[in-house]
């Protein structure tokens, strides 16, 4: 089984809360911050709390009903896990790159795109990423992710091949 530089994991949680609450655990030596988010004015040197960063994201989804007629299903948060597997250290303006990348091959937030969908990256570990979204765009539209986990790591290759990250541990 081949080992990789950047552990890429993608999947779906029915509530953004709790993910937050499952996410933010600190390690010995680690704070955990805010890299960057959909909103200008959420930044990194600001403290959000969580369950309050978690009803700004989740806004799209509690508007939708009113405005489409339609409740909104399950399984609503999209989570990129990243970790980096090789001991080599990654600054947050490369984690920052990272997350440009993966919100546009994923289609979370293309190029060109301001209106698409709310997202956080945040460093919970001093070797990892998590890119958390909800799935219902600003307008009340449907996220189209297609292919989502596997473009998220292809991005994450991309990364570690560029910034010549090799397995060290």
């Amino acid at each position: 089984m081949p080992t990789y530089p950047l552990l890429c994991d993608v999947r779906r949680t029915e509530s953004t809360t709790d993910l937050f609450s499952s996410l933010h655990r600190s390690e010995p030596g680690f704070a955990p911050y805010l890299l960057t988010a959909w909103s200008p004015e959420l930044t990194a040197q600001d403290t959000v709390a969580l369950p309050y960063l978690a009803l700004l994201l989740d806004e799209p989804i509690t508007l939708r009903k009113p405005r489409t007629g339609h409740a909104a299903a399950r399984r609503l948060t999209w989570h990129c896990a990243i970790r980096n597997t090789t001991g080599v250290e990654v600054d947050d303006d490369a984690w920052f790159e990272l997350t440009r990348e993966v919100l546009d091959v994923t289609g979370i937030e293309p190029d060109g795109d301001p209106s698409a969908y709310r997202w956080v990256a945040m460093r919970n570990q001093a070797d990892g990423l998590d890119i958390v979204a909800t799935v219902i765009r600003q307008d009340g539209r449907w996220a189209r992710l297609h292919h989502d986990a596997y473009d998220a790591r292809a991005a994450c290759m991309h990364f570690a091949y560029d910034h010549g990250l090799a397995q060290t541990r």
